[in-house]
């Protein structure tokens, strides 16, 4: 099977512009150990696009098993982008939501009569748009936090003692996730200049355990992969992510009874989850809320192959022939650091 595995950011679709620096090291994190698993796999042909200003992938250094095009200018990354996609039989889609773009590629491989070996364009939606995924997790009885649009604040305004969080309406990690201790200064913020066409949410900040959950689901159930402690820093009044701890919390700070359940409810409330899913978190002494839904790869998949002692590719390829797989008893699920 010909499996084309897209990283937007290191593809070469932004080769006519400077690469962001974080978001290319946590993509290029991402593609390299996929593609490492995929490449571990029999009958797997990989196609790969790689922006020429990047390193080589040494999974495919000389195999001529696989297929990687380098792109050094926006014309040839239409050729080579179109190719991949028509010789494809199935596609693995990893890209920020922002702007639409993550629905945009999965519903092109749609468009296209391939495997999409993730998230239906839909279910990106809903999960993209913090306000409408706030919306519909409440529905079911699922706590995130209170979640209006900016537009909204001056006739739907709260308080929040603990301070304010800012963030873009689909907005990807901790990108442009501000921090405001006071009312006034949010509000000052609010009514600048340079914000009045911003698409942003406003939610309480709450103090907590940050994590997130790595999940393979199948639309219809889940299986819980890890429990990650996120590493998350907040200075000058700006939220930024420094990586996570595959596996590493005890079962003490967040049971996998309780993340398996919750998994579950994230399910039935959400149509179209399907793929390798991240949930993030905040777990207080009494309350659990669900912050995001990333319906794609996350950074936790990085360490992931070594905390399972699994390969996590041959997981999602056994799902799509065979349905959701069970990890056997023995999986020990040991903790690993992936920093960014």
């Amino acid at each position: 099977m010909k499996v084309f595995v897209y990283e937007h950011i290191t593809s070469g679709a932004l080769i006519d512009q400077p690469l962001p620096s974080s978001l290319a090291y946590e993509g290029n994190e991402m593609l390299t150990a996929i593609v490492h698993d995929m490449a571990q796999l029999i009958d797997i042909k990989l196609i790969i696009l790689r922006d020429s200003r990047l390193k080589p992938l040494l999974d495919i250094i000389g195999n001529p098993h696989h297929q990687c095009s380098i792109i050094d200018n926006p014309p040839l990354f239409q050729l080579h982008y179109a190719s991949a996609m028509n010789n494809a039989d199935a596609v693995i889609i990893i890209a920020p939501e922002t702007n639409g773009l993550l629905q945009t590629l999965q519903q092109s491989v749609l468009n296209h009569g391939k495997q999409l070996l993730g998230c239906q364009p839909l279910a990106t939606q809903v999960c993209t748009d913090k306000a409408l995924c706030y919306q519909q997790l409440t529905a079911n009885n699922i706590t995130s936090p209170y979640t209006i649009l900016a537009s909204e604040w001056l006739f739907n305004s709260f308080n929040s003692p603990s301070g304010f969080v800012v963030k873009p309406n689909d907005g990807a990690g901790c990108i442009d996730t501000l921090f405001f201790a006071e009312r006034s200064a949010l509000e000052s913020w609010l009514t600048s200049p340079s914000q009045t066409n911003q698409q942003n949410v406003i939610q309480p900040y709450i103090e907590g355990n940050a994590l997130s959950l790595t999940v393979l689901s199948d639309q219809h159930a889940s299986c819980l992969l890890a429990i990650n402690q996120q590493y998350i820093k907040l200075a000058k009044g700006q939220f930024s992510f420094h990586g996570c701890c595959v596996n590493g919390i005890v079962e003490a700070q967040f049971s996998l009874l309780k993340a398996t359940d919750l998994i579950q409810k994230i399910d039935h409330a959400i149509a179209g989850l399907w793929g390798f899913i991240g949930i993030d978190l905040i777990v207080t002494n009494d309350e659990t809320y669900v912050v995001d839904i990333n319906p794609r790869v996350t950074t936790a998949y990085v360490g992931l192959n070594e905390s399972l002692n699994l390969n996590p590719a041959k997981l999602l390829l056994t799902m799509k022939k065979h349905g959701l797989p069970t990890l056997p008893i023995s999986t020990h699920r040991k903790a690993i650091e992936v920093l960014i």
